[in-house]
């Protein structure tokens, strides 16, 4: 009977005031042990993973909050989820315990990890009004009665009611509300005027004590001169007791310690100590704290600021939500682009840090905005209480590089004396994995004393190192780019751009600003390439017969002493390898965790075998000191390394390994004339380049000048003389463009770069030609719809001869024509018009409609929306709304596919990264002749002609350098299983210049 008795008591659709005290034990215990505790369990073990996901670039300003800072959480939106949902239980089965509002706060939390900020806001929003503070309870005398205004807070969640309730009672609820934020309100001038008599009982003792002689101590704040509401403050820790401190993680702040526990000791501010030892701490304030957060990151700011103020300011903010209030406050001024307002609260904040990692954080931060405010003098300063924070050694190295560079920078040394205490740093053994770090450091202050040579040096010694991670492989790659390309050195440059880009996430804010300069520079890079290859070739043809022959023999002994270096290298050290994750310290093959693919691995390897035992050569016995020379017992060439060439090997080179290395070297007249007009071709490229693309105008009348010496009479002279025109007039120099004009009207009088240049309103006359044109079809189109096909279609028929090539009206005209063809002569002549039209005008408007219009009217594989239809006397079937898949079927049945995949995936990494395609080798044909690489999947028909159409824009990067001749398909699902079954792609063919 007990027992049902207790069970009873607990039933949840009871009210508070319903609830007895076993009750609300039973309803506390279960809530906080069971889904509480486990959802705290899973956010804890979330900010472990983000934490460790997270890596710091010190290179760059740090974040205050990595957590927040997270590039992706779909790895722990999962996670996340299931904490939502087991608080969610806690609240529909225990909706009055003492937890409810700690879930509450634990849903928003995990919104706001998840970057889901207006469910976060809205979460919040509702909790901070759900569970604001009550006002408490008068007390009321034994015998009296208690007033009926001093009820308990009415909650605006769904509680069961009665349905039928009076609307007497609604108004009523609505009084007590209202008498219930007057006596809030009273409340509040109550605490104020008992205050105000406190403090003014003090100024009174100290005047009585004043008068007797007695000293009255002076309570210690701490200083208030930049931030305010920090009066109550806990006494200042002690350089020398950092060390008692515990360190924390390093790249997560402590958000989620125990409450309680933190607030035992210091208490609330401005109450008594030890308030929540042995109670639950109502979470509201915290609520609030992290709707200030989610605030900010919604650009809400001056509703986050009245939060904030009231968390600082308020004598009845707890100590740990007060310290957080002030670094969300530096995190305030940070969203917003104002340092010189973070940096106060940043120190403020870095004053009362409980943990050791936590305070040397923010002080990094405060010593980087210092930096770049010009400020180094304050910067070195903060950098030196990271040190004295003794935190994890990262922040330390990374504060005492900092501090090198900021003691010459603020006159206290100099440059040398800053790259030689680096450089001893670097020789440390503790700092070996953090080589990389120190030589970027040395490049900066390097090219901050103007020694621009002597930092590129350092860069590239950065990046040689066997210790460098991915932060500082982008910030070196990115610099010499930007050297090289301030210098105009454009083909490095683009070199280093794509460099940068391959270990660059593309979520970091340079990413787009780097890709859009790389893709800037590859005209120009590929035009430099093509010059120098094919002048190199020029140079060589002309040379006598036996001299090309000792230059062969000469390549032929470089390429076998490279081939036997590459024996002895690792697929990793034999080209470079992308890497996606800027986070990453060492790059691995094909995801193989074996030491012989690590680059890093061999190369730290080869360091360390070489700081203990030297400089040694590769032989038997080497660690005998009393060995016997190994030459008394073996030839001379027994010493060689494996795969290298003997003395005797040397000397044999074959006529045919010379006549293959000459096999692309210009030696009859013919060959150089062609290699010499593709060099003009790639003259004329450059300047364009250098003029449309790069906007370098010096360059690109360089470009043009030396074309037009070196190649007078080119069939690119007449345009180039144009160009230069216009380069110099837009270089104010009247008498160069002037020279140009005057060669363009004596040697191309009837040209139209020689009107242009001499005859002003020739150039508005072809703007009116151009507008007579489009006037012309306006008319034509306009008898159409008028239906006067007939005149339309003569229309058409006099005005499409007259167009020039590659005129943007022709594929208009084309569809039109199609069109008035349908009407004047049938259904047959209408398809065949736009059949015409789609296989002569590729890529545009309107041979995109045409094939809607063939779709339509259910022609050569046409169908309507979501209805495939067979095609007249074939296997295939069109159906644009199927999965697809795309084919590249390659002729040469020795093609390598493996390499071919590599090469493939690169694109796909380059062009559609996000699209996450995967490319399969397999094998077509009755005797498995056909290679072919197949890249799935595509959602839709549309999205695989996408795909299509970005190969044929980018043919010269789409597996263009694998010497292979190959054929790209989209294809369904259902005809891809077709052409399995019948191991063949006879007819496919015909069917893919139909229906794509």
């Amino acid at each position: 009977m007990a027992l049902q008795l207790v069970f009873i008591s607990c039933k949840s659709t009871k009210s508070r005031e319903e609830q007895g005290a076993i009750a609300k034990l039973w309803h506390n215990t279960n809530a906080h042990y069971n889904g509480y505790f486990n959802a705290r369990e899973i956010m804890d073990e979330t900010l472990l993973v983000l934490n460790e996901q997270h890596a710091d670039n010190y290179n760059q300003r740090l974040e205050m909050f990595p957590f927040l800072a997270a590039e992706s959480v779909a790895g722990v939106s999962e996670e996340l989820d299931r904490a939502i949902e087991k608080v969610a239980i806690v609240v529909k089965k225990h909706p009055y315990s003492n937890w409810t509002d700690d879930s509450y706060l634990l849903v928003g939390q995990a919104q706001l990890i998840k970057q889901d900020y207006e469910s976060a806001e809205r979460t919040l929003s509702f909790a901070a009004t759900e569970f604001r503070p009550r006002p408490p309870k008068k007390k009321v005398k034994k015998g009296q009665k208690a007033d009926e205004s001093e009820e308990e807070f009415e909650s605006r969640r769904e509680v069961e009611s009665s349905q039928a309730q009076s609307r007497r009672d609604q108004l009523q609820a609505r009084r007590d509300a209202q008498r219930e934020r007057q006596r809030t309100i009273k409340q509040r001038d109550k605490e104020r005027k008992e205050a105000q008599r406190e403090r003014e009982k003090e100024r009174k003792e100290k005047i009585r004590n004043r008068k007797r002689g007695i000293r009255t101590p002076t309570k210690v704040t701490s200083d208030t001169t930049q931030v305010e509401g920090l009066d109550n403050e806990p006494d200042p820790v002690a350089d020398e007791l950092f060390a008692e401190a515990e360190e924390g993680p390093v790249g997560m702040i402590s958000i989620f310690g125990n409450r309680n526990a933190a607030d035992a000791d210091g208490g609330e501010y401005g109450k008594k100590s030890g308030s929540y030892i042995l109670k639950h701490r109502p979470a509201h304030q915290e609520i609030r704290l992290w709707l200030a957060w989610t605030l900010i990151k919604r650009d809400n700011f001056d509703r986050a600021q009245i939060i904030l103020d009231d968390l600082r300011n308020d004598r009845s903010t707890y100590a740990s939500v007060r310290r957080k209030a002030i670094a969300v406050q530096a995190y305030y001024y940070l969203q917003q682009q104002r340092p010189e307002e973070a940096i106060p609260y940043l120190e403020a904040a870095a004053e009362v840090a409980e943990e050791r990692n936590e305070r040397a954080r923010y002080y990094y931060i405060a010593g980087q905005l210092y930096q770049e405010l010009n400020q180094p003098g304050a910067a070195l300063a903060a950098f030196e209480q990271v040190v004295a924070a003794k935190p994890a050694y990262e922040f330390e190295l990374g504060a005492r590089i900092n501090m090198a560079q900021n003691a010459y920078l603020s006159g206290s040394g100099s440059p040398d004396e800053a790259i030689r205490q680096l450089e001893r740093m670097a020789r440390e053994e503790k700092n070996l994995e953090y080589e990389s770090q120190l030589y970027y450091a040395m490049a900066g202050i390097a090219m901050r004393s103007g020694d621009d040579a002597g930092g590129a040096d350092y860069l590239r010694r950065a990046l040689d190192s066997p210790y460098g991670g991915g932060a500082t492989r982008i910030e070196a790659y990115q610099l010499l780019g930007d050297m090289a390309y301030g210098q105009e050195d454009y083909l490095p440059a683009k070199r280093y751009y794509d460099s940068t880009l391959q270990v660059m996430a593309d979520t970091d804010g340079r990413y787009f600003t780097t890709s859009d300069r790389r893709d800037r520079l590859s005209g120009v890079a590929r035009s430099l390439e093509e010059i120098t290859l094919r002048d190199s070739l020029l140079r060589i043809g002309t040379l006598a017969e036996p001299d090309r022959r000792r230059w062969a023999e000469e390549v032929f002994e470089l390429r076998r002493a490279t081939n036997s270096a590459a024996n002895f290298s690792t697929p990793a050290t034999q080209g470079s390898i992308n890497i996606r994750n800027p986070a990453a310290s060492a790059s691995t093959l094909s995801g193989s965790s074996f030491w012989g693919y690590d680059n890093q691995v061999i190369r730290r390897g080869s360091r360390d075998f070489s700081r203990t035992w030297g400089d040694r050569s590769l032989e038997d016995n080497w660690r005998r000191s009393n060995r016997t020379d190994a030459s008394l017992f073996t030839d001379v060439d027994d010493n060689l390394a494996a795969g290298a060439p003997s003395n005797a090997e040397v000397a044999l080179v074959t006529e045919e390994e010379i006549n293959a290395i000459l096999a692309d070297i210009p030696v009859d007249a013919q060959t150089q004339a062609t290699m010499r007009d593709q060099l003009a071709d790639a003259y004329f490229t450059l300047g364009r380049e250098y003029r449309d693309r790069v906007e370098n105008n010096a360059r690109a009348i360089e470009a043009f000048e030396t074309l037009d010496r070196k190649f007078p009479g080119s069939k690119y002279e007449a345009e180039s003389w144009y160009y230069l025109y216009l380069l110099h007039t837009t270089e104010k120099d009247a008498a160069a463009a002037g020279r140009y004009a005057a060669r363009l009207a004596e040697n191309y009088p009837d040209s139209k770069f020689a009107r242009l240049a001499n005859d002003p309103s020739y150039a508005q006359q072809l703007v009116g030609e151009a507008g007579q044109r489009a006037r012309m079809y306006e008319v034509a189109y306009q008898a159409f719809e008028q239906e006067n096909y007939a005149r339309a279609n003569q229309l058409i028929t006099g005005a499409m001869p007259d167009l020039p090539e590659g005129d943007p009206l022709l594929p208009r005209y084309a569809l039109l024509q199609a069109m008035v063809t349908g009407k004047l002569e049938g259904r047959a002549a209408y398809i065949s018009s736009l059949q015409q039209l789609v296989a002569q005008y590729n890529d545009t408007p309107e041979q995109t409609r045409a094939r809607e219009i063939l779709r339509l009217l259910g022609e050569t594989g046409a169908r309507l929306p979501g209805r495939a239809t067979a095609v007249a006397g074939g296997k295939f079937r069109e159906s644009m709304d199927e999965i697809h898949y795309v084919l590249v079927v390659f002729d040469d049945r020795e093609a390598q596919l493996n390499e071919l995949k590599d090469k493939l995936e690169a694109y796909n990494e380059k062009y559609n990264k996000t699209d996450r395609l995967r490319s399969t080798p397999i094998f077509i044909g009755q005797d498995n002749e056909v290679p072919v690489l197949v890249l799935r999947r595509f959602k839709t028909g549309q999205d695989a002609q996408a795909y299509y159409r970005s190969t044929q824009q980018h043919q010269t990067e789409f597996l263009n350098d694998v010497g292979q001749s190959f054929t790209v398909y989209p294809v369904s699902q259902t005809n891809y299983r077709e052409i399995l079954k019948a191991r063949s792609f006879d007819g496919y063919g015909d069917f893919f210049q139909s229906n794509y």
